[in-house]
């Protein structure tokens, strides 16, 4: 027989174990949608470093804003803030390096993405001097 006492102890036992799961779980769900963001940003800075590397090793090339450049491969201004790049030309070489910040979603994670990439500066050479 059971006695009454014992049906009363298990009362509510569910809704404890729910609540202090709770924080948890949805700690762990905002960190996932929070480094999702982050990687997404990571890529688009990735892409935007790539086309503004491709630009500007151009010989000859036409004059633009690697900035305005980056910011329309980026495109959507909510993917990133505080969009800044860097270009520099040194020794045949060009380097691009293009940081951003990423939304905040959970504060102390980290949200700076960067890329650098480099590459030669195309030459012309004429057909007689090859």
């Amino acid at each position: 027989m059971v006695s009454a006492r014992g049906l009363g102890a298990e009362s509510g036992a569910v809704t404890t174990e729910f609540t202090l799961l709770y924080g948890a779980l949805l700690a762990l769900v905002m960190s996932v949608i929070h480094f999702g963001l982050v990687f997404n940003a990571a890529l688009a800075v990735t892409d935007a470093a790539d086309v503004v590397l491709e630009t500007a090793q151009l010989a000859g090339g036409p004059e633009f804003s690697p900035r305005d450049l980056a910011k329309a491969v980026v495109g959507d201004e909510r993917l990133v803030r505080d969009l800044s790049v860097e270009v520099v030309g040194a020794g045949g070489d060009m380097v691009v390096t293009v940081s951003a910040t990423a939304p905040r979603i959970v504060p102390g994670l980290p949200t700076s993405v960067s890329h650098q990439v480099q590459g030669p500066v195309e030459q012309f050479i004429p057909e007689g001097r090859r």
